[in-house]
């Protein structure tokens, strides 16, 4: 719900020292610190019994999804828990591999609408959105509780003890972006005793991945510490068929440090830093494009085929010809593969400038300060996270007695610099320069009551603030000799030529919140639970024309969740929920420095606009049921919910005539949409006899838009006949880039050599199979319906040394990780890549074979 609106607000512009100064007081001044992280013993970690690693039995696992200790067989919330042994053997370096083996979640580095490692992004059940601002997305990505925003690829997995998957809204239990769900990485906690880790993996076109990882005591029984370092890196798959350059180059550099402190029995502590490089080359993209693709040739044509699946449409008002149907398969990828990966003298200087001067208005300007500087197609991203966690347990035999207050203080800094080709092709119309910076801090403070009593609650406070700024959506950019002119003052300018916005706005956040949980056991089997976060969210935004003035406006919600569940018997739990979650309003960036006639020159072509959009909120209906059987060797988890969402924020195109008569293509937003989702997840994991062991994974969702105004659909008739550039009506489609059906298995067989104990030898299977996805809102195009299969196999000893093989891809199936719709640039045709669209593909991994050695001492 609103709360106000139209104020103007003057925000600080740099809190890092504020940041350390609360670190330090809340360090030296509260006693406090958070639960003890869980312990478990899981399949072949290292317990000095060899035969204990050879019977893969199904633990009891201890989560917190809720921010307490529980069963993951009892708890009643559909959650997905992989512990470090499970990925590491599975080869499990990162978000995709976790989302490739759970119901109901989907992850790719393609998470905007452009491959690379970017703008990735979480989706749960059926959700998508095509919002590249964090505070936007649908799920949140945490480590040890504290937001992560960007940069997944920089942590160290082999540092993380356990992954949460958590899967409808939790906005009660974690505020903000966590719209339908949320993911949780937590670190792992030095112990006492001196302990070390060695990974080293080695693959096909120039991948590796080697860590290195220590631990032990400072203080014995009282301060440890752990430290680790990653390097990963690959050569990419793909080479650019304009230039021959290499795609899908990455490196990323990794340092992560714990300090685990108990300098009394009822006061601990743990201080954990993660500090992460990322050098890209350019990502490995395939362009499929129209006849009007390369300057009109109709080079990146892969096949489009609307008007003659749809011939009706042409005459309904279709501007552009599209793609209908399965994205073609029955061309060679590579063809279309041809990004360029080298620059002209003229770019390369204009992007390793600390300034630029855009044609539209000849002043010269500064970029975004303090990201890192690229000057040639590729990423460059520098980040820091932190986050200190404080938990004191009352003994005074008072009131207060066992009871747990906790502090949870979090910092993160995100500065990210791209040079991209815009138009995925060889054709060299322009490049952008796409820098953005995101910093943040938190804190949590937390009282809970006993665990074991029959009345259970929690009470706590939160604080969250976050700085972003984005230069545009493209960036600077700098067109090349093949790019139309450019149209100033109705002058044309040839290229190459500088263009991009005049200014680089900040959005700011400011999230206060009051949430707490009771929980009352009617019975033995019977437990209500309620959750519930009241938060008032502030958003900001800069005047593009007008530095040091902002907007605001402010929203508050009231975030419940409501949880009945039943234990029929022993080991089963069967639950119904009800949840609520919300995503923070939003400002239309790109309209608040127009004219009153340049804002009713948008107005005239989409409706209604307006500066500020409202809060989308999703309601979750949800029933599941546990159950593990033959004494612990069959365990499954059977989920069903429907999903309501309200107030979905769309996006619209809108070229206008700015008042000194300067071309301008707009990006504006409103809430214009709405849509229902239902779908069924089931999961769970088998053990047959001592030596044969599985995993299985089913999901099916069903997404409708209600009401759907969308845009960029040329081959769609216009809403308004005779509006070329006017938005189309998508309702009753299905939302795009989540497939409608997924499942996934493992199978692991473990066994000694011969009557040896010294020595066993392990082999496992995985196979993931990925259904039909749309492309774009207007469901013209999907890919998707394909089956993929890794397999791994190796030797180690009791001295904890293992030795292994693997295949990913066994078969090389060469069907598309993502594809999106994306605008013509390369038609060579000035506001072309209005009415030219195409599609932004992400090609396969190919078969890659690799080795990889794990020493742990």
């Amino acid at each position: 719900m609103r709360k106000s609106a139209g104020g103007l607000y003057m925000k600080p512009r740099h809190r890092s020292s504020r940041v350390v100064a609360i670190f330090s007081s809340v360090a030296g001044c509260v006693v406090l610190s958070t639960p003890a992280l869980p312990q478990q013993t899981q399949q072949g970690e290292r317990t000095g019994d060899q035969e204990e690693r050879q019977t893969p039995a199904i633990e009891e696992i201890v989560v917190t999804a809720r921010k307490r200790n529980e069963s993951l067989l009892e708890i009643p919330t559909a959650v997905t828990v992989f512990g470090f042994e499970e990925m590491d053997r599975r080869g499990f370096v990162g978000l995709e591999a976790i989302s490739d083996f759970t119901a109901g979640m989907y992850f790719s580095n393609q998470g905007g609408q452009i491959p690379g490692r970017y703008n990735e992004a979480v989706r749960f059940r059926g959700l998508d959105t095509n919002q590249s601002a964090p505070s936007q997305q649908i799920a949140t990505v945490f480590i040890d509780g504290v937001y992560f925003p960007g940069g997944l690829q920089g942590v160290d997995f082999s540092n993380i003890e356990r992954v949460e998957v958590i899967k409808g809204p939790q906005s009660a239990t974690f505020g903000r972006s966590t719209f339908a769900g949320a993911v949780n990485l937590i670190t792992k906690t030095p112990g006492f005793e001196y302990m070390g880790r060695v990974s080293t993996m080695i693959a096909e076109y120039g991948k590796y991945d080697a860590s290195f990882a220590h631990e032990g005591p400072l203080l014995d029984e009282k301060l440890a510490y752990r430290v680790s370092v990653r390097q990963y890196g690959t050569d990419g798959q793909y080479r650019s068929n304009a230039d021959g350059g290499r795609l899908g180059e990455e490196r990323t550099t990794t340092f992560m440090g714990t300090l685990y402190f108990a300098p009394t029995e009822n006061f601990s502590g743990k201080l954990r830093a993660i500090v992460a490089r990322d050098r890209d080359g350019p990502p490995a993209a395939a362009f499929f494009g129209g006849p009007g693709s390369l300057g009109g040739t109709g080079g990146a044509n892969a096949g489009t085929n609307c008007f003659e699946v749809r011939p009706e449409e042409q005459a309904n008002g279709a501007v552009a010809d599209y793609y209908c149907g399965e994205l073609p398969m029955d061309v060679n990828i590579e063809d279309f593969i041809g990004l360029n990966t080298t620059v002209t003298p003229f770019a390369r200087d204009a992007f390793a400038a600390p300034t630029y001067t855009p044609i539209s208005t000849g002043i010269e300007l500064p970029k975004v300060p303090g990201v890192p500087t690229v000057n040639s197609p590729g990423l460059a991203r520098n980040l820091e996270n932190y986050a200190l966690n404080l938990d004191y347990t009352f003994d005074n035999d008072g009131f207060l007695d066992d009871y747990v207050l906790s502090s949870l203080t979090g910092y993160g800094d995100t500065k990210t610099s791209w040079v991209r080709d815009t138009d995925l092709t060889s054709f060299d119309s322009s490049m952008s320069q796409d820098p953005s910076l995101y910093e943040f801090w938190s804190e949590e403070v937390r009282l809970t009551s006993q665990e074991d009593r029959r009345l259970r609650w929690s009470l706590g406070l939160s604080y969250f603030e976050a700085d972003y700024t984005r230069h545009g959506s493209l960036g600077m950019s700098v067109s090349g000799l093949d790019a139309a002119c450019t149209l100033v003052m109705g002058v044309c300018i040839p290229p190459p030529n500088v263009g991009g916005f005049t200014t680089f706005p900040q959005e700011g956040g400011e999230t206060q919140g009051v949430f707490g949980s009771i929980s009352f056991d009617f019975t033995e089997r019977l437990t209500m639970d309620f959750e519930w976060r009241y938060q008032d969210d502030k958003i900001t935004q800069d005047d593009r024309t007008t530095p040091g003035l902002d907007y605001t406006d402010s929203f508050t919600a009231f975030l419940p969740r409501v949880t009945l569940s039943y234990h029929p018997v022993d080991n089963s739990t069967v639950w119904g929920t009800y949840s609520e979650g919300n995503m923070p309003g939003f400002f239309n960036n790109e309209f608040v420095d127009l004219s009153a006639t340049e804002q009713q020159a948008v107005r005239d072509q989409v409706g209604d606009v307006s500066l500020f959009n409202e809060e989308e909120t999703l309601t979750n209906y949800e029933v599941g049921w546990k159950q593990t059987l033959f004494g612990g060797r069959l365990y499954y988890s059977l989920v069903a919910y429907r999903m309501e969402w309200e107030d979905l924020k769309t996006r619209q195109s809108v070229p206008i005539i700015l008042d000194d008569g300067t071309q301008r293509a707009l990006n504006v937003q409103f809430n214009a949409g709405n849509a229902t989702f239902k779908g069924v997840e089931l999961e769970g994991g088998f053990s047959i006899g001592d030596h044969f062991s599985g995993q299985f994974t089913l999901e099916k969702v069903d997404g409708t838009y209600g009401v759907l105004q969308c845009s960029f659909s040329p081959f769609q008739r216009p809403q308004f006949p005779g509006n070329t550039f006017g938005p189309r009506d998508c309702s009753g489609n299905t939302p795009a880039r989540y497939p409608d059906s997924s499942a996934s298995f493992g199978l692991a067989w473990t066994d000694n050599f011969g009557s040896s104990a010294e020595w066993s030898y392990f082999i496992r299977g995985d196979g993931t199979y990925m259904g039909k996805a749309f492309s774009e809102e207007a469901n013209f195009g999907w890919y998707g319906k394909f089956w993929r299969f890794n397999l791994r196999g190796g030797f180690e000893n009791e001295s904890g040394l293992r030795i292994e093989g693997f295949v990913e891809n066994l078969f090389d199936d060469d069907h598309y990780l993502s594809g999106a719709r994306w605008s013509d640039f390369s038609t060579g045709i000035n506001f072309g890549f209005l009415t030219n669209q195409g599609i932004a593909i992400t090609p396969a991994y190919k078969r890659t074979v690799g080795v990889k050695a794990v020493y742990e001492f």
